[in-house]
């Protein structure tokens, strides 16, 4: 990789100029990798200086089209078919079914997927409607849109033709009944993608109300994995402009990562069957006004509620951690964590704490069974249990990162910055010595990559 120009004042305009139309805040602290895109965009358009590149992208003529080409090479692609399986349970069991009985007059249904990448989100939503409309399904006007900023990415996703990476947690017997075969590809069955449209749209776009009318009063709104990119401040305006693009009762979804204590001041969370969304704060009154946040992270954790839909409850105060156990015994057979992750799924976080800290008491050398724990105690708003949990998962593997992480988001939460701080900094350093696209042991789907720009967003380019 060749070394960034650092010194040269076009690189310094150009780069400056980036992050400020694409809001990657990620690409602050990266100037190696960017310059990489940078010169290969120079090469194709036969330039030799960044400032002659930097003319190219401010001449009216050509602009529009090399920054589409510019932004399309420094966007960052990772999607797969039902991430994030608990949101797409949950929008499976409880959201579009209570949609699409609400909807039955008008029998019109609008979902948007920011961020869209190569369309594997859009289409595992279009797969979720046409399964449960049947035939019906011709007799609704069902709006999946797709956006993205990397026009390679929505050609792509136009296709419909993908890897099987990106089928990796469909069984084969689903992957039969959803996919043609072609080489060594999958191609998703056509019945299945004429429901979804993809279109160029720069996010960044809505914070100046640029955006098309058409993008409004959407029912579900998905953003996942797309806010840690940006910073922490970028991020709230966006939530905050997503969710007045809801209709009245609509909901957004965002990645497992990316929640955060502020948002509550510029959109409601509920939750939706243990689910964290969010919702408008003029809404009507079936969404009651919320509490705070619950800590991050914790958006499939929470405990069910009385109600379809309710208001998130608060976090608990600064917990006291106590030391954790000495290491004594061997790691929990896989069954029993395993049932402590089927309680978590489910919502029942009392079920879950109790399972797993009679783990932690059974096998205490284990660094996943207090991990577990630790989710269960957050879910209960049980803060020193969770430190402590955490802080034992630590004390047995110091490279756990989402433990780190974890910590790190809730002593954030509780105002404890230095601590909360230093603890996203040490999951950075943990995750920061695989492959950016390993799925991080614990991480439900989070790959080393999204959470150290996760950090990075989090701590301003500062891990």
């Amino acid at each position: 990789m060749p070394s960034a120009p650092v010194d040269d004042p076009a690189f310094a305009a150009i780069k400056a100029r980036i992050v400020e139309r694409t809001g990657h805040h990620y690409y602050v602290d990266k100037d190696d990798q960017l310059f990489e895109h940078v010169a290969r965009r120079m090469a194709a358009n036969g330039i030799d200086t960044l400032a002659d590149y930097a003319a190219r992208l401010a001449d009216p003529n050509a602009a529009a089209a090399e920054w589409r080409a510019l932004e399309s090479a420094i966007t960052i692609n990772e999607t797969f078919f039902f991430r994030f399986a608990e949101q797409f349970d949950v929008l499976r069991r409880c959201v579009l079914p209570k949609l699409l009985r609400e909807r039955r007059a008008k029998r019109q249904l609008r979902v948007w997927s920011v961020g869209c990448s190569t369309g594997a989100e859009a289409h595992s939503v279009s797969i979720l409607l046409r399964d449960l409309l049947g035939d019906a399904v011709s007799d609704w006007k069902i709006g999946i849109t797709g956006t993205d900023i990397d026009d390679a990415a929505i050609a792509a996703a136009r296709e419909a033709r993908y890897t099987s990476w990106a089928l990796r947690t469909l069984g084969e017997a689903e992957r039969e009944r959803l996919f043609d075969r072609e080489g060594d590809r999958w191609r998703l069955k056509a019945r299945y993608r004429g429901l979804a449209r993809f279109e160029h749209a720069n996010m960044m776009a809505l914070l100046d109300d640029d955006a098309p009318l058409q993008f409004s009063e959407f029912d579900i709104i998905l953003c996942r994995n797309v806010l840690i990119y940006f910073r922490s401040d970028v991020a709230k305006q966006l939530v905050g402009t997503l969710v007045r693009r809801l209709a009245p009762s609509g909901l957004l979804f965002i990645g497992h990562a990316e929640p955060n204590p502020e948002f509550a001041d510029v959109a409601r969370p509920v939750l939706v069957d243990g689910v964290l969304a969010y919702a408008r704060l003029d809404g009507p009154a079936e969404l009651p006004a919320a509490a705070p946040a619950p800590p991050p992270s914790l958006a499939s954790l929470a405990p069910p509620p009385a109600a379809p839909v309710k208001a998130a409850p608060p976090v608990s105060p600064p917990p006291q951690p106590a030391p954790p156990p000495p290491p004594t015994s061997p790691p929990p057979k896989p069954a029993a964590a395993g049932e402590v992750r089927t309680a978590l799924s489910r919502g029942d976080a009392s079920q879950a704490l109790e399972l797993a800290e009679q783990e932690a008491l059974a096998t205490p050398r284990d660094p996943v069974a207090h991990y577990l724990a630790a989710l269960g105690a957050l879910a209960l708003g049980d803060g020193v249990r969770a430190e402590r949990g955490f802080r034992s998962a630590l004390y047995l593997d110091n490279g756990f990162a989402m433990a780190h992480y974890l910590l790190g988001r809730h002593l954030l939460a509780h105002g404890r910055d230095a601590e909360g701080n230093r603890a996203l900094r040490n999951a950075a350093r943990a995750a920061a010595g695989m492959a950016n696209d390993v799925e991080l042991p614990e991480g439900d789907g989070m790959t080393a990559g999204s959470l150290v720009a996760a950090v990075r967003a989090t701590l301003g380019g500062a891990a």
